[in-house]
């Protein structure tokens, strides 16, 4: 789980903030989604996973959340290959989960 964590935490602060989660989620989909689709998802994930709601999503945060969501899956080298049929059901995932 710490290396997950370091890849999203793109500047190495110890938190996954709104930036972080876009940039790197940015390079992941590619063109796959336009910016205010994947702008859209970094903002329900932080929703879902900031808890204290401080706007960054921390090491503790992150476990819990992806324990909720099994968006560990994510590491399989598959979301390489076809990252736009990963994220569209992590989209729909996200969306049934919190009756979008």
């Amino acid at each position: 789980m710490k290396t997950a964590f370091r890849i999203y935490d793109m500047n190495n602060d110890g938190f996954i903030t709104n930036g972080d989660l876009f940039k790197i989620l940015q390079l992941l989909v590619e063109d796959n989604l336009t910016d205010i689709q994947l702008q859209q998802l970094v903002d329900r994930t932080l929703i879902a996973a900031d808890k204290d709601m401080d706007g960054k999503i921390s090491y503790e945060e992150f476990c819990n959340y992806c324990k909720d969501i099994k968006i560990i899956e994510m590491f399989s080298m598959n979301i390489f290959w076809n990252s736009r049929v990963y994220w569209e059901n992590a989209w729909q995932d996200i969306k049934n989960k919190h009756h979008l």
